[in-house]
């Protein structure tokens, strides 16, 4: 079996990023007047930072909401960590090693729990077996916690080791990135709902449903700690309020009731950056999607090309990110840890409306009396289906490759939806998607383009091209970060087959008064870089 089939129908796999639409209306009296985390002793106190949703239950494998994701981060680590741009490094793992079936991690010698116990590998294995046979419906399950994989620890030798039967470039990445519970928790599992029992700088003090979470500050962690960095250099509590409008998350950071926020589009806007320190979060990236699939126009290669030849991506990268972004390079999120330098732009049709005319010329759709183009009686029309829900933003980015198309003669019918993706795995009415989906790894955009068609599989693209899967067998083939020149040639004929199209993606951004912090792969905070401004 090779990795196509290994991939069929995991739509866990995929993220999807929705941009907010935000107030445009400018940040009253944030010239300063906002209180520090600083004390008076030039130590970082409390850090008061906003969720943008209640996350409810606080068990770290089972909740993968955004901001579930972070308040875990605070108290748990898993294996490795994933630094923004950067190589995997690790965390609870000393060492490893890994092939594309099996992988071994050594653990540090000084790994504590909240408890003050001294995780083992059997506690990292028990981990994992709580995933799989109590809790199959966590979205870490074919994730991060691969289908069948077989799990051996070695309390004496301090190891724990995975094996997989489908190979995988990223094997160790994967099970490296599953927050880590220590025996207390998985002892009594509905106990994590609302405690805390990892191995994180914090553990949590104070939960009030829907409205707060108070972390305090583990004194007895030292494992992840950066080379420099005491336990006493981190904030002594964090303070992670809910609050769902940015808006008033902007005037909070002011007022000095927050001094961290995290905000997306126009809202960026309404941040004075002279006195607030600002960071990159996760990307946001916009894609254009094309269903291949024979009985519709784009299922014509000569068609997709040409439309995206048409396509001017500077334009529409500024259009669908409100200006605050930039056109993608790749079809991997800014920020990855993973194959951080591929660039598949050599690869993607360049901008001519000239030449996109001259395409259909030659395959044979002629311009009529409106305009509009048509071959054996059959109009270009194209459906354009988008994320209702996105924003102001991505509506003026369709509606601006909308123009483009018809001043080629393609008619493009804007099709807004609340729940396009019900549409696109359904197998239905639509020619092009223009969606936030992402995934970490090229091999995960793997499983996502390939595999039975829906809707009998996940391949909601009917993507059939041979040449891809080729290359994409082979890259499967390599470990880690050598397998990326491999998925680069993989990427590069998603490009020449037009599959997909990378447009533009924008950033989260976060703003910090008095300190500093650093961001991981996917954009969360990473507890360990809280460091004084």
């Amino acid at each position: 079996m090779n990795l196509r089939e290994e991939f069929d129908m995991k739509r866990t796999m995929i993220t999807v990023v929705a941009a907010s639409a935000a107030a445009m209306t400018l940040l009253a009296g944030c010239g300063g007047s906002g209180s520090t985390a600083t004390g008076s002793d030039g130590s970082l106190e409390t850090v008061k930072y906003a969720l943008q949703q209640d996350p409810g239950v606080l068990n770290p494998l089972t909740n993968a909401t955004g901001d579930g994701v972070q308040l875990a981060t605070f108290a748990y680590e898993s294996l490795l960590s994933s630094p923004a741009g950067k190589a995997s490094t690790g965390n609870i793992a000393k060492e490893w090693k890994a092939t594309t079936t099996e992988a071994t991690f050594t653990l540090k010698d000084d790994v504590l729990c909240s408890d003050g116990t001294r995780l083992t590998p059997s506690d990292v294995k028990a981990t994992f077996d709580y995933v799989v046979n109590k809790a199959p419906d966590s979205q870490y399950n074919g994730v991060y916690v691969p289908d069948g994989v077989q799990v051996t620890a070695d309390d004496k030798a301090n190891t724990v080791s995975f094996k997989v039967d489908q190979p995988s470039s990223f094997l160790a990445e994967a099970v490296g990135s599953l927050p880590i519970v220590c025996p207390a928790g998985l002892k009594n599992p509905k106990d994590m709902d609302t405690k805390t029992f990892g191995t994180g700088p914090y553990q949590l003090k104070e939960m009030k449903a829907g409205q707060s979470y108070t972390y305090e500050r583990n004194d007895k962690y030292e494992s992840g700690l950066p080379d420099g960095t005491k336990i006493t250099d981190l904030p002594k509590t964090i303070e992670a309020s809910v609050v769902t409008d940015q808006s008033t998350e902007a005037n909070m950071l002011g007022s000095g009731d927050l001094n961290l926020v995290k905000l997306t589009g126009s809202s960026q806007d309404r941040v004075d950056t002279s006195t607030y320190k600002a960071v990159r979060g996760g990307a946001m990236p916009m894609t254009a999607f094309f269903n291949q699939n024979s009985s519709r126009a784009t299922g014509d290669r000569k068609v997709r090309e040409a439309i995206a030849t048409a396509l001017d991506r500077t334009k529409l990268a500024a259009a669908i990110t409100g200006g605050k972004g930039e056109v993608m390079k790749t079809i991997l999120p800014g920020g990855s840890s993973i194959c951080s330098s591929m660039d598949s732009s050599s690869a993607m049709p360049k901008f001519s409306e000239k030449k996109a005319k001259a395409m259909l010329d030659e395959d044979g759709w002629k311009e009529g009396s409106d305009g509009v183009r048509a071959k054996d009686g059959k109009k270009l029309t194209v459906k354009v289906l988008y994320n209702s829900t996105a924003g102001a933003e991505v509506a003026a980015g369709v509606e601006l490759m909308q123009k483009e198309l018809k001043s080629i003669g393609v008619d493009a019918q804007l099709t807004p939806s609340d729940s396009y993706t019900d549409v696109i795995f359904s197998g239905g009415d639509w020619d092009i998607t223009v969606a936030g989906i992402s995934a970490s790894d090229p091999a995960q955009w793997y499983g996502i383009l390939s595999g039975p068609e829906v809707p009998d599989g996940g391949n909601w693209t009917y993507n059939e091209d041979q040449d891809y899967f080729t290359l994409a067998d082979a890259a499967g083939e390599k470990v880690g970060e050598d397998s990326c020149p491999a998925w680069q040639k993989a990427e590069d004929q998603l490009m020449k087959n037009v599959t997909l199209l990378p447009i533009g993606q924008s950033y989260d951004m976060y703003y910090a008064n008095g300190f500093t912090i650093k961001t991981d792969a996917t954009g969360n905070i990473l507890p360990t870089t809280f460091k004084k401004a």
